[in-house]
Order: C-alpha cells, then sequence, then structure tokens
C-alpha cells in the first residue's frame, strides 16, 4: 500500500520548500548585490587612490619647477659673472635648504647632455643620464620615479641663461610627502614594495622599503597567500585579515623598468563593513527564519482543520459505492455556519451526487437484463455473437463428458463480399449481410446455433452429432444456399462462401483451438478458389506452423546477407538471340538450404519488408548491368519485378534516378514487370507513375497476363511495351485446345497493339516451335536454362552463347533448332 501524507503535511512541506528557495534566492541575491558594490566602491577607491596618487606628484613636480625657475632668474639677477657659472655657484650654496624644505636627495647641473658642470653626489644613475637627454632634446621638463633600492621622484628642468646658454637641472627628491599625503587623503595606510619582474611573486620574495605603519605590513605579510598573481591584484585588490580586523590592498606600479618590480600599495580598513555586511546577513536569515516560522505554522492551522473535514467526507463516500444513499445523507447534515467554503461546496455536490447516484441506480438495475441480451447477440442481424458463441461452444462441449457424440464447428467467410461492400457502399454491405443471416438460419436445426463472428465471418455450432458426415451435409446446404443470388435493394449479387470445419469428440478441446482449427481450414478452402468446404487436419496446422516461423526468419534473412538474385535468360524466338534476363530472388536459408520462392515471397509481400528488399534488388540488377556492361554486354536487358508496394513508394522515381547516375546507366537497359492486379489497384495514380518513368527511359512489361484482371481498355491507357505470358498456359498448349487457343490469340492481339509478347515457362522444342509459327517475340524457360545464380553468369554467358546467339543443348548452330 502507498504510505498515506496528510493534506496539512504536503501544504507544509511545499510551503517550507518554497520559503527555503525564496530565501536562500533573496539572501544569496542581497549577498551578491553587496559584494558587488564592494568590489565597484574598491574599484573606485583604486581609482581614487591613483588619481590622487598623480595630483601629488604633480604637485611635488609643480613645487620643484618653480622652485628652479624662480631661483634661475634671481641668481642671474644678482650674480656678477657669466650666466652659467653664476647659476652653478648659486645651487652649490641652496643644497642644504633643497634637503631640509624640499626633500630634494641630489642636484645635478649639464651644460649640455654630455657635461655635468655640477653634481652633489658622484654617481648619475642612468635614468637620469636619459631624462636629461630628453629635456636638452624637447626643450621641456621631464619627470619620472626611479626605482633602484628605493623610489625616488626626478625632475629635468631646462634653463635659458645668459648668451643664449642651454643648461638643465635635474633633481631627485623622496617619495616621503606622496605618500604622507595620500596616507592623510585616503585615510589608508601606503607602502612601497619591490619584487622580481614576474606575474607571480612569493611573499618571501617581496621587500618594503617604505611604509607608514610598518608594525600592520609585518602583521599582514603573514596572512599572505602562498603566491600571489600580480596582475590580478593590481586590477581587483586583495583582502586580508590580521586578528579581528580586515584589510583591503589596492597595488599600483611605480617603476617595471627593472628585473625587480616596484608597487605602492594602499592599505584599507574595511573591518567596519565587514562587521555592518555580517550583521546585515544575520538580520536578513533571522527575518527569513521568523517569516518561514510564521507562515509553516499559520499553513498548518488552517490545513489542519480543512483536513479533518476532508477525511470526514472521505469516510462517509464508500457509503456511495454500497448504495446506502439515506444513510450517507444522513451522516452528511451538519450545522451550518457563518461562513462557507469549498468543503462546505463538496458536501452539498456530494449529496446532490447521491441522489442522482440513487436514480441512475434503478435506471441500471432496470437495464441491467436488456445490457445483458445486446452484449451476447450481433445488433445488425440479430445472431448471437462471439461472446454467445464461446458460451454455447464451451456448453456444447461439457455436454460430452457424457455422451459420445461430436461437435462441429464450420467457419464461413462470404466471398466477394469486400468487392461489393467497396463498390457499393457499406449500407448496401449491412443488407448484404442480413440476408445472409437469415440464409444462414434456415440451414441449420433448433439444436444448433449460427453466430456473426465479426466483418462477413459466420460460425456454425453442430451439436450431439452422431456422424461427423453431418458437418459435410451442413455444408453443402450452406453452398447451396448461397448458390441463388442475394437480393438486396432491388439488385442481384452472386456471393459464394468458404467454410472450414473443425471436429472433436473430447469434451478438455479449448474452445480457442477449435475455432482456429476452422478459420486455417476456411483459408485453405478460399486458397482452393472458394465457394467450398475444407477440414481442418494436423498437416495444415504444421504448415501454418512452418508459415509463421519462416515469416519471423525472413525478417533477420536481408540483414544477414541470405538473399541473392537468379538471372533467367530471355531468347529472341525467331533467331535465338539474347535479348536480356529476368532477375529472380533466391533465398539460402542457413538450415533449410534453398527455399523454394513460392513460400516465402507471400511472406515478404504480407510484411514490412518488402520495400527495402525491393530496393536491394533493384540496386543488385544495376550493378549486374554495370558489371555486363564492362564485359562488352552492354546491350541487355534487365527485368526487374516490382510489387504493388514497391510501385507505390513515392521515393522510387528518386531512387532509380540516383542509382542511374551513380552507375553511369541508361533506363532503356532496364524492363519493370507489374502485375495485373497492380495496375488495376488505382489506375490514375497508377498512369501517373508510369508515365513519370517512361519518361526517364525505363520500358514496362506486364506480368502474368490472362491471370489477373486482364483488360483491353487499361492495356490501351498504360505505356506497356512488353506482355507476359503465363506459364501455367504453356504447361498445358500441346494437350488443352483452349489453352492453345489463349497463347494464340493473346500473341496475335498483343502484336496488333504493337508490342512484344514473352512467353514463360518454355520447356519443350515442341513448345518453342509453337511461338515461333505464330511469331512469339521473345521467350524464357528450363527449356533454354534455369535461373543462373550471379556469381555464374559470366561463365553462363561464355559458354551457352556466342556472338549474343544462343547455342542450344550443346548444339554449335547459331539459331534456334526447329525440332
Amino acid at each position: 500500500m502507498r504510505r498515506f501524507i496528510s493534506l496539512p503535511w504536503k501544504l507544509l512541506i511545499v510551503m517550507l520548500l518554497v520559503l527555503f528557495i525564496m530565501t536562500f534566492g533573496l539572501t544569496s541575491f542581497s549577498l551578491v548585490r553587496v559584494q558587488d558594490e564592494f568590489i565597484q566602491q574598491q574599484q573606485h577607491k583604486r581609482v581614487l587612490g591613483e588619481q590622487q596618487f598623480s595630483q601629488y606628484n604633480q604637485l611635488i613636480e609643480n613645487q620643484l619647477r618653480i622652485w628652479v625657475e624662480s631661483y634661475a632668474e634671481l641668481s642671474l639677477l644678482s650674480a656678477s659673472g657669466s650666466g652659467l657659472t653664476a647659476f652653478k655657484q648659486a645651487l652649490a650654496q641652496q643644497i642644504e635648504t633643497l634637503h631640509l624644505h624640499l626633500n630634494v636627495d641630489h642636484v645635478w647641473l649639464y651644460a649640455n647632455p654630455a657635461e655635468v658642470v655640477f653634481q652633489s653626489s658622484a654617481a648619475i644613475p642612468a635614468a637620469v643620464e636619459q631624462l636629461v637627454q630628453q629635456a636638452f632634446i624637447l626643450q621641456q621638463p621631464q619627470s619620472d620615479i626611479l626605482c633602484d633600492h628605493y623610489c625616488v621622484k626626478s625632475l629635468a628642468v631646462p634653463l635659458l641663461l645668459d648668451d643664449n646658454e642651454m643648461a638643465v637641472v635635474v633633481m631627485t627628491t623622496t617619495l616621503v610627502d606622496i605618500l604622507f599625503y595620500l596616507n592623510r587623503s585616503l585615510q589608508a595606510e601606503v607602502a612601497i614594495v619591490s619584487h622580481q619582474s614576474s606575474d607571480t611573486a612569493r611573499p618571501s620574495e617581496i621587500l618594503l622599503l617604505s611604509s607608514s605603519n610598518a608594525s600592520l605590513l609585518n602583521d599582514l605579510y603573514y596572512e599572505l597567500p602562498q603566491m600571489l598573481d600580480v596582475n590580478h591584484i593590481a586590477s581587483y585588490g586583495l583582502r586580508l585579515k590580521s586578528g579581528h580586523q580586515h584589510y583591503f590592498a589596492h597595488m599600483q606600479p611605480l617603476d617595471t623598468r627593472h628585473p625587480r618590480q616596484f608597487h605602492l600599495i594602499l592599505i584599507e580598513d574595511i573591518t567596519d563593513y565587514v562587521l555592518a555586511n555580517q550583521h546585515y546577513q544575520q538580520r536578513i536569515i533571522l527575518i527569513a527564519l521568523l517569516a518561514f516560522l510564521l507562515l509553516a505554522l499559520l499553513t498548518y492551522a488552517i490545513t489542519q482543520r480543512l483536513s479533518a473535514r476532508l477525511m470526514t467526507l472521505a469516510a462517509r463516500l464508500p457509503l456511495l459505492a454500497n448504495r446506502e444513499f439515506s444513510r450517507f445523507r444522513l451522516d452528511s447534515e451538519r450545522q451550518s455556519t457563518f461562513f462557507t467554503d469549498e468543503v462546505d461546496t463538496l458536501n452539498e455536490a456530494t449529496l446532490k451526487l447521491s441522489w442522482q447516484l440513487e436514480v441512475l441506480n434503478e435506471q441500471v438495475e432496470q437495464h441491467t437484463q436488456e445490457l445483458e441480451n445486446i452484449a451476447m447477440y450481433d445488433l445488425l442481424t440479430g445472431l448471437p455473437n462471439r461472446n454467445m458463441l464461446q458460451y454455447q461452444l464451451k456448453k456444447a462441449l461439457a455436454a460430452l463428458e457424457e455422451s459420445t457424440a461430436y461437435v462441429g464447428l464450420l467457419f464461413l467467410d462470404l466471398d466477394q463480399f469486400k468487392k461489393v461492400n467497396d463498390s457499393r457502399g457499406h449500407a448496401v454491405g449491412d443488407q448484404l449481410l442480413m440476408e445472409a443471416a437469415t440464409r444462414l438460419r434456415a440451414c441449420i436445426h433448433s439444436a444448433d446455433t449460427v453466430c456473426r463472428f465479426g466483418g462477413d465471418e459466420f460460425v456454425i455450432i453442430l451439436t450431439k452429432m452422431t456422424d461427423t458426415t453431418e458437418t459435410d451435409r451442413v455444408a453443402a446446404t450452406v453452398l447451396a444456399a448461397f448458390a441463388e443470388p442475394l437480393i438486396v435493394v432491388g439488385e442481384s449479387f452472386q456471393v459464394g462462401t468458404s467454410i472450414g470445419i473443425s471436429l472433436t469428440s473430447d469434451s478438455a478441446t479449448p474452445t480457442e483451438d477449435l475455432i482456429r482449427q476452422a478459420d486455417l481450414a476456411m483459408y485453405q478452402a478460399k486458397a482452393k478458389g472458394g465457394n467450398s468446404w475444407h477440414h481442418y487436419t494436423a498437416e495444415m496446422y504444421q504448415a501454418f506452423a512452418y508459415r509463421l516461423q519462416l515469416e519471423s526468419e525472413v525478417r533477420g534473412a536481408l540483414e544477414k546477407g541470405e538473399f541473392s538474385l537468379s538471372l533467367q535468360p530471355q531468347i529472341e524466338v525467331a533467331t535465338g538471340r539474347l535479348f536480356g534476363f529476368e532477375a529472380l530472388l533466391r533465398w539460402q536459408h542457413p538450415e533449410r538450404g534453398m527455399v523454394p520462392p513460392d513460400d516465402f515471397i507471400g511472406v515478404i509481400e504480407n510484411s514490412h519488408l518488402m520495400v527495402p528488399l525491393g530496393y536491394w534488388v533493384i540496386e543488385r540488377c544495376f550493378i549486374i548491368a554495370r558489371q555486363l556492361a564492362d564485359q562488352g554486354y552492354g546491350n541487355l536487358k534487365i527485368a526487374i519485378n516490382l510489387s504493388a508496394d514497391q510501385f507505390d513508394d513515392p521515393d522510387l522515381c528518386d531512387f532509380l534516378q540516383q542509382k542511374l547516375e551513380r552507375y553511369q546507366l541508361l533506363a532503356s537497359q532496364f524492363e519493370l514487370e507489374l502485375t495485373e492486379s497492380t495496375l488495376v489497384k488505382n489506375v490514375a495514380e497508377t498512369l501517373s507513375s508510369m508515365q513519370q518513368l517512361k519518361a526517364m527511359g525505363f520500358g514496362f512489361a506486364i506480368d502474368d497476363f490472362g491471370t489477373g484482371y486482364s483488360s483491353l481498355s487499361y492495356l490501351k491507357q498504360m505505356p506497356v511495351d512488353t506482355i507476359k505470358i503465363d506459364k501455367s498456359f504453356l504447361f498445358g498448349m500441346l494437350d488443352n485446345h483452349a489453352d492453345y487457343q489463349i497463347i494464340t490469340s493473346t500473341i496475335a492481339m498483343v502484336q496488333k497493339l504493337d508490342l512484344k509478347v514473352v512467353a514463360e515457362g518454355v520447356e519443350s522444342s515442341a513448345q518453342l516451335r509453337i511461338l515461333r509459327q505464330y511469331h512469339c517475340d521473345f521467350a524464357q524457360g528450363f527449356y533454354f536454362s534455369k535461373a543462373i545464380p550471379e556469381p555464374e553468369l559470366l561463365r553462363f554467358l561464355q559458354e551457352k552463347f556466342r556472338d549474343g546467339y544462343w547455342l542450344g543443348s550443346g548444339k554449335s548452330e547459331t539459331s534456334i533448332p526447329s525440332g
């Protein structure tokens, strides 16, 4: 049994799940939003730090440049010597002042890029010399931050002295003032660090050159990760923690021209932000939890009462199933309340339902007997139906336990009924069935039963038979009754019947077996041409079982490559010239050996394999034609049999065109053979398909002419090239004058229509002589050769033909023998 979960718990679970998802989603959204805002804020601060650094850098640069330019003017005005010499002497006196007030470390005076006329230190960095050259060339102040063991601000100011002399003053000053300004304005700790030139760095590789808070940087040093991504930190910063304090570090490059890189670090205390964020998260979670619990309690309280009322109603509903309608209505009475809800509406609906069910129950009881009668009889004919057949047959078989009698079963199928039903409509067909039922009733005794099995099939049960020939008597009576035409709505219809007969004297015989045996026998009667009866035999079942097994095996035969083609030559009767071949399908079974075509062709046609197998046959014929053409036999035609399903397939024309192009063949090298039943099934569509294929160059032949629905009206409309006379007429042409007349008249008629004639099944020289006498065009049969397996075809052509003409049965003449 399934586990019961009450409605309140289901709703509670759903609400909890929804609340959890909403809480999780809103909390996540809030946290992500806070984090995004923090990232944006830090990016803004990084940009602000870069701007502040640039401003303070520019401020110091302007101070130094203004001092140099103004001092140069003052010194030149008060000096008595030449301009450069006077400025040199004055500059030397101001070194201490520059150092004390402007934090200037070193000063150099250049008369030209290669001549230093004054220097406050012996060593001149290479970067300073480059700065001097740029100042001389551009004649504008040049500045840069130069880092080696520490970082300094370098400024080169070009001066125009007396006598148009050009000089450059170079000063270097520490970055202490810039760091101080940044510390005060940004409220952040400032430091300058260096590390090996690389995208990544270990903490041990980082050197601290200067800082505004050395102890803090020392504490944060131990919190650094084992590997630092310098580019990532420069772009997005780095979060650090020391004790309970939280910090965020920004990195700005100062000098990247050396084996070591130098960066300015801004460290911001974000402890207040982190604490505020944590408090915000806690409040969000607490509010969500409180709302979660409050709504859960409210939901449970509401649904608990609803559940109790529904359970009460559910406990009363079985009373309806037990047809205790009055008791159900008595138990459903309840005091009305001020408010009503859906449960009240449901309760009122069940009360109304109880009244309706009570009325319906009375009607059902009244009509039960009528329905039982309808279930046992056919509404159209009034005969007992399958249900009654099973009942009567079981009763008749049970009676055999106390007697030595027989029970006989006649399974009948109306011949030509489908044709009448399709051509005249279902209304006429129904009238025909009713008339057939009337005649069947008249053919049996009162103790026997005639039933309508379905469609145009009827079953007669013969009971208490002491003689097995009684079934034959009844079968003959039925055939005689249907020998007279059936008159329906003033029209006369000649409808015969095929009868299958099964017998048993064993009471243990299953009813299904007896019906199935009679059904099999009926198909045997229909196979003999209909309007006859046939008794069931054990061999019949074996043949049926063999067919079923063959049907299951034929499905895998194509995949396993068990099918092959054999080709039967077609000979020109007048000359003995080889005209072509007819491709015939063969099945080499791995256990049964070569299976006769008559055994499996019908099975294939009744399955879904006919179309794919047909395409396989067509392609094999194209391959054979290509091989023959390559061997010099390109003038031979190959006849391909097309089934009705294959001919109706919409992909046929495209498939043929593709194969013609692939194998470089002409459509005129092939002849498509169709049966008469295929041609007349749908004349309009058949004509359209034939004309399309004819336009491509294919020829057409009517196979087994004379055995189906031969009609000159169809023959004149369709673009047919060849008529093939069925071998059944040739077998009796020498002994049966009627067959002889059919063949000779068919040849004459077809040739009048300017068509070719092919005679199938030629097995003797006498048959061939008559065919030649009446100018039959082509012949094929065992007299010339059996069908040749595809691998033996070329050897057959070499042995049996010379220059394309048949050599005969071991003879050397190049034409067909006359006797």
